[in-house]
């Protein structure tokens, strides 16, 4: 179960992504837009030498409600050249919107002592499930799936850290789009080859980071961005093959690599002075620049890692609204009810399970009614299904995963304490590996 099962190649909320209501997306046309050109004029244009605003000067603004390059939603931000000549660094309204709510429930659930992992979580499961699997067709909106409080912008300790996370990473993005513009490069596409593709990248956002330095602007958000922005953007082992994976970078308007996060760790880290110079507490601030540098360091591994790319469709695969709630660090997301536990076969249960490329850790949760038995498992990667009946004194189940499903053998211990068995894939119950579990209840 950790690493056999065969990935589907296709993207399903490229075309379809539609959280929001024209409405509400209307509404915010109203506030954001001003807040990031007063940002612009007020803070950053101030801060570029003569030379750099006169190279930036034709250059606009646009925020559209929805983005024009469909896929791109809902990280739509890129500079665009119009046949007349015309620059503009587009933002889409939903695009920030989505940001704006996702870095919200970021804030209040670390405030809360809540497990962060749902937002990227959640961004998986609109990556990789279909919107009409969800009711009336449409995927849920992150504040309401994710279980954020109605009342969370009237709580000052969370406004003012979602201020930090928000406003950081935009003026990063605004800063890198300005950065492509500044230094004039082209747009994506098979004429364009790997090598600059990533020069551009790279020299955007040197720029980005040369500025908000100047600034002593903290990036406090920046790796809340770049984790949200890796569960969804497509990576090498999401494609069946390389030349799949290099037509996807060649069309890509910011594909993110692992060589462009270690750069900006890198970066990061050898300016942290510069960019904790402002702050009251200097040598805290610098710790919490190093601490962002560390993290978009460990995301560049991410990046690279097969099993966790795989793992990340899996999860988005197997994602449902209930696994989305608010849940402390640690819990189970698990809805279920145990019956008392005595028997073998029922209860909770932790372990281990295993396959050829390793081992992760599980958790089990199983009802027994009879010798009929049902469950959930998970291992960090989505919540499985498992159900069975008991046969000669074993535990004889099928296991589902998303779209992927096997079936296993348990046997217990005499005293019901300890669960040993295999499981397989499709109609094998043993090709797939081990697992072993102790109870917990």
């Amino acid at each position: 179960m950790l690493g056999a099962w065969l990935l589907l190649m296709a993207f399903p909320a490229a075309a379809q992504l539609r959280l929001y209501d024209d409405d509400l997306l209307n509404h915010w046309a109203a506030i954001t837009p001003a807040d990031i050109r007063a940002l612009y004029a007020e803070d950053i244009r101030p801060a570029l030498s003569a030379e750099e605003r006169r190279r930036l000067d034709d250059v606009e603004l646009a925020f559209p409600l929805r983005c024009p390059l469909i896929a791109s939603e809902p990280f739509c931000y890129y500079l665009v050249t119009s046949s007349e000549g015309q620059r503009r660094v587009v933002m889409s309204v939903a695009s920030l919107r989505a940001f704006g709510d996702l870095a919200l429930a970021m804030a209040w659930l670390q405030l809360t002592d809540h497990a962060i992992d749902t937002p990227s979580q959640y961004l998986a499961m609109l990556r990789h499930r279909r919107a009409e699997e969800f009711p009336g067709g449409r995927y849920p909106a992150p504040l309401a799936v994710l279980g954020i409080p109605e009342d969370v912008r009237e709580q000052p300790e969370v406004m003012a850290l979602y201020g930090k996370i928000y406003t950081s990473s935009l003026v990063f993005v605004l800063l890198h789009e300005l950065g492509h513009a500044l230094h004039r490069h082209p747009g994506y596409g098979p004429e364009v080859s790997r090598e600059q593709t990533r020069h551009n990248e790279a020299e955007a956002d040197a720029f980005a980071l040369e500025v908000m330095a100047r600034l002593a602007y903290p990036p406090l958000g920046m790796s809340v961005f770049f984790t949200l922005m890796a569960h969804w953007e497509p990576n090498r082992w999401h494609f069946t093959d390389e030349a799949s994976h290099r037509a996807y970078l060649e069309a890509a308007t910011h594909p993110l690599t692992a060589e462009r996060l270690r750069q900006l760790a890198a970066a990061l880290a050898e300016r942290d002075d510069d960019f904790a110079r402002a702050e009251p507490d200097f040598a805290a601030a610098r710790a919490r620049v190093a601490a962002v540098a560390t993290e978009i360091d460990r995301l560049a591994g991410f990046m690279d890692d097969r099993d966790i790319q795989e793992g990340i469709v899996r999860t988005g695969r197997a994602t449902g609204e209930a696994m989305l709630k608010p849940r402390k660090v640690g819990e189970l997301a698990i809805e279920h009810s145990v019956s008392a536990a005595g028997r073998p076969f029922e209860g909770e249960f932790e372990g281990v399970l295993r396959d050829s490329s390793g081992e992760l850790p599980v958790l089990l949760a199983l009802e027994r009614h009879g010798d009929l038995v049902q469950g959930f498992f998970t291992y960090g990667l989505g919540l499985g299904q498992l159900r069975g009946e008991v046969r000669d004194g074993r535990l004889h189940y099928g296991w589902t995963l998303g779209a992927d499903q096997g079936q296993g053998v348990f046997e217990a211990s005499p005293d019901g304490q300890r669960l040993d068995g295999t499981w397989g894939l499709e109609r094998s119950s043993d090709d797939g590996g081990t697992w072993e579990a102790w109870r917990s209840d």
